[in-house]
């Protein structure tokens, strides 16, 4: 099972990914989107894996994070990064960069932050 500093370090390797990519003009803001929720779930998995929880799938994972209520601050946030990158992949949603930019990006720089303090 992969350790917090194994998701630390995949969480911060998927920021410089979408963060490599320009807002206003990449053709590519649906894997941006995708690299935002990505970051997320590494961020989540490394506090996860602080209580030996490691879960394999996304439900696993939703259920996770309602179990642990220093989470909670998050789950909407978490939520939210969840849906659009899933309208992203599946429903073929083309993300503005403002929404990335105002919308996104905050909710997982939230996520970040809230985890950062929790290890």
């Amino acid at each position: 099972m992969p350790s917090k500093e194994n998701h630390v370090t995949q969480a911060r390797h998927n920021r410089q990914f979408w963060t490599s990519h320009d807002l206003d003009t990449t053709r590519f803001r649906d894997w941006v989107v995708t690299g935002i929720f990505y970051e997320a779930v590494h961020w989540v998995e490394a506090y996860l894996a602080t209580k030996g929880d490691h879960p394999t799938t996304h439900g696993q994972r939703n259920h996770a994070m309602q179990l642990y209520k220093d989470l909670d601050a998050v789950l909407v946030d978490y939520d939210v990064l969840k849906t659009e990158s899933e309208n992203a992949r599946y429903n073929c949603y083309l993300h503005n960069a403002n929404d990335v930019r105002n919308d996104m990006a905050p909710a997982l720089d939230k996520i970040e932050t809230l985890v950062q303090a929790l290890l």
